[in-house]
């Protein structure tokens, strides 16, 4: 009897086990660091290079964790930065730009990453000028201003995130499966032999 791989299924997709946590709790402390060590002030808060990390840990290890590691990473940033204020737009912005990022990108090719990113860049401009102008009413003028800087974020850490996410994947292509639980089973001796990765 040989063990083999099962297949997987979207159930396993999002099913906990101690690696995923694990490669969360690493993304989570990676978003948060990358988010509060590099702080450009502008109008309404700050820009940062967090978003690479998002999408670097979507892009790598799935939507769970991209969505996990952008909302707690960049919240907690923002509450240690005396930026409590975006606490409630940042846990869900970054968090919905993780998840779509890992949904339109995880384990797919360049054009799918920047495709992802486009879209996430849009959650984020779009999430930070509704709540600017409506939730802080900073005024249309600041809400415009930092909508521009945004835009800056967005791309830069769109750029970053796809190179540093194919990079990874062409030195050590077995990171995507990291947060994939596998499940194995028996296997009898009159099945055909498969290959296994």
């Amino acid at each position: 009897m040989q063990r083999v791989p099962e297949e997987r299924t979207t159930q396993a997709r999002w099913a906990l086990h101690p690696r995923l946590i694990a490669v969360v709790g690493v993304m989570t402390a990676v978003v948060f660091v990358a988010t509060r060590l590099i702080q450009v002030p502008i109008p309404g808060g700050y820009v940062h290079l967090g978003d690479s990390m998002i999408y670097f840990s979507a892009f790598t290890f799935g939507p769970l964790t991209g969505g996990i590691a952008g909302a707690f990473g960049a919240t907690l940033a923002d509450l240690t930065s005396g930026y409590a204020n975006y606490a409630p737009a940042t846990f869900i912005i970054h968090g919905a730009e993780g998840v779509l990022a890992g949904l339109i990108a995880w384990r797919a090719g360049v054009w799918r990453m920047i495709a992802a990113a486009i879209v996430g860049g849009l959650v984020i401009v779009g999430g930070y000028f509704l709540y600017d102008f409506f939730v802080l009413r900073i005024g249309s003028g600041a809400a415009v201003t930092d909508l521009w800087f945004n835009v800056g974020q967005a791309v830069s850490g769109g750029i970053i995130g796809t190179i540093l996410a194919a990079a990874v994947r062409l030195a050590y292509p077995p990171a995507t499966m990291w947060t994939v639980q596998q499940r194995w089973r028996e296997q009898s001796p009159s099945e055909p032999h498969s290959s296994t990765r």
